[in-house]
């Protein structure tokens, strides 16, 4: 073998492991496991008037749990006490309230992208909602503008509220559509696209 066809050889070697060695590095890197997607909120103009009041906030709820609580879902009558109505709310925190994605209020704008890095796991809600800085009640503070309910055409704010209005008459204040529960495998990115109004505000608060 001469030397350029040992050479060659060599090199050739050299290239194919430095390909192998970079591809397996490739494979043992953890991939990101995120939900991602595009919310387009409709009544902007609504929002104009509240962006000194609260907060746009992007929460996920975790997998819905009546023991113990978490999570977002259907509430039977009776659970938190004989006579007092259920419905279908959150029942806990969100997966993410130490570190929502705020949205920003941008004149003209009604599409926002959003991404949230999470656990692989089941998940009973995505919801964006307007937390009210000047309401104390925890039941009140914050207003569902929307939720994901595999619906990207039509807004659902998620909830169903009753309540006694007298002499055992049963009112249905707000009933939606409940939000859609999903699983997040480890490494996969799920697209998650939903519609919301913020013109829900001023339903919620009056």
């Amino acid at each position: 073998m001469t030397f350029n066809k040992l050479f060659l050889t060599i090199a050739i070697a050299a290239i194919s492991l430095s390909v192998l060695f970079s591809s397996c590095g490739k494979d043992d890197e953890p991939q990101m496991t995120k939900v991602f997607g595009t919310i387009t909120i409709e009544n902007t103009d609504t929002w104009a008037t509240w962006v000194d009041s609260g907060e746009v906030q992007l929460t996920i709820f975790p997998e819905f749990s009546l023991d113990p609580l978490a999570g977002w879902g259907a509430v039977p009558d009776n659970f938190f006490g004989p006579g007092v109505l259920g419905g279908t709310y959150a029942v806990g925190a969100p997966y993410n309230s130490q570190n929502p994605v705020i949205l920003d209020y941008v004149p003209g704008k009604s599409e926002y992208e959003y991404e949230i890095e999470l656990d692989p796991g089941t998940y009973s809600a995505l919801a964006l909602g307007f937390r009210h800085d000047f309401v104390n009640d925890p039941t009140l503070k914050s207003a569902t503008l929307g939720v994901y309910w595999d619906n990207e055409t039509e807004v659902s704010h998620g909830v169903v509220v009753k309540a006694d209005v007298g002499g055992g008459n049963i009112m249905t204040f707000f009933d939606y559509a409940p939000p859609a529960t999903f699983e997040v495998k480890a490494g996969e990115q799920k697209e998650l696209n939903f519609k919301a109004d913020f013109g829900f505000v001023n339903v919620w608060y009056r």
